[in-house]
């Protein structure tokens, strides 16, 4: 059986009318469509459900029988219509995102106000996650958008960079015997003029990016501490336990952490931000005014920009 709403509506306007001409009129059809829609229903519930003649139309006990039915059917439709587009309306207001505990501390505060002056009345849900979190509740679609760098190549998400960073050397201040830059900026350090201090060394992947640069100094096989949390490093070489490496995603921290920075020069390493999306899903529409404040709040704060 197939019975549509439209047949059910044009069924009760019928039995209400009792006239073909006054109901298509009505339904905005032509008499021969109601006629047809009637017959198939008819076909379909197997029984008459008008008694017709030459000047009016009148309920069969079967047609009878149906009215407080299609009545109550159609009601129904209509409350679970309502719902569901409440529902949608609400999560059309709602952006779920998922970001690494350093990016959230460093930049979704101002990330956050600046998208409210562009989206009022939105509300963003924030989940600070380790990177391979990220991944897999993009892939879920547990969350609606993640923001990390150089994350793991998978075949349920899409990336796109958004921006790139450069990678920063870190210590206590005064340990890195740094010459102001020129301009304002940031001071620069090159990789043969690290200081003889433990290395802080972190869980990630991306440790082995920096190793590689280590490795040209001879210092890739040194005797380390290892963090899982990059704002765990950030505290450690705060507090003189040695230097660290972290991208410049996380300079706001590192400023408010008092910790010295320098740019990591000869060579330079750049680091690339994404944007991480489900494949095969329509991106939501609240996400490109969120990547655009994310981007003009970077920028901002030195963290993606040429230093």
């Amino acid at each position: 059986m197939n019975v549509s709403t439209r047949q059910l509506k044009a069924f009760l306007c019928l039995a209400r009318l009792q006239s073909f001409t006054r109901a298509a009129e009505q339904l905005h059809i032509t008499q021969a469509g109601l006629s047809f829609m009637m017959r198939d229903l008819e076909a379909q519930f197997d029984c008459r459900l008008f008694d017709r003649t030459t000047r009016a139309v009148s309920l069969t006990p079967a047609g009878q029988q149906l009215v407080p039915r299609a009545e109550r059917m159609l009601a129904e439709f209509d409350e679970a219509c309502v719902a569901l587009g409440k529902i949608s309306a609400h999560a059309k207001r709602v952006l779920t995102v998922a970001v690494a505990p350093v990016v959230a501390v460093s930049l979704l505060a101002d990330v956050c106000k600046r998208f409210a002056e562009l989206e009022p009345g939105v509300t963003v849900r924030l989940r600070d996650v380790n990177k391979e979190r990220i991944l897999a509740m993009v892939e879920s679609g547990e969350v609606d958008v993640g923001f990390c760098a150089q994350p793991s190549t998978t075949s349920g998400t899409d990336r796109l960079s958004l921006f790139k960073c450069r990678l920063l050397c870190i210590a206590r201040p005064g340990t890195l015997d740094l010459k102001p830059a020129r301009g304002g900026g940031l001071p620069v350090i090159r990789w043969a003029q690290l200081p003889k201090l433990p290395i802080l060394a972190s869980a990630d992947p991306s440790q082995g990016l920096i190793d590689e640069y280590l490795e040209k100094i001879g210092r890739a096989h040194e005797e380390r501490p290892a963090y899982a949390s990059m704002p765990t490093i950030i505290a450690m070489a705060a507090g003189g336990f040695g230097i660290g490496f972290v991208p410049s995603f996380a300079l706001p921290i590192c400023q408010r952490l008092g910790v010295e920075v320098a740019l990591l020069q000869r060579p330079s390493v750049e680091i690339d931000f994404y944007r991480i999306t489900k494949k095969g899903r329509e991106i939501p529409r609240l996400v490109d005014p969120f990547v655009a404040s994310f981007v003009e709040v970077a920028r901002a704060a030195g963290v993606a920009q040429s230093f």
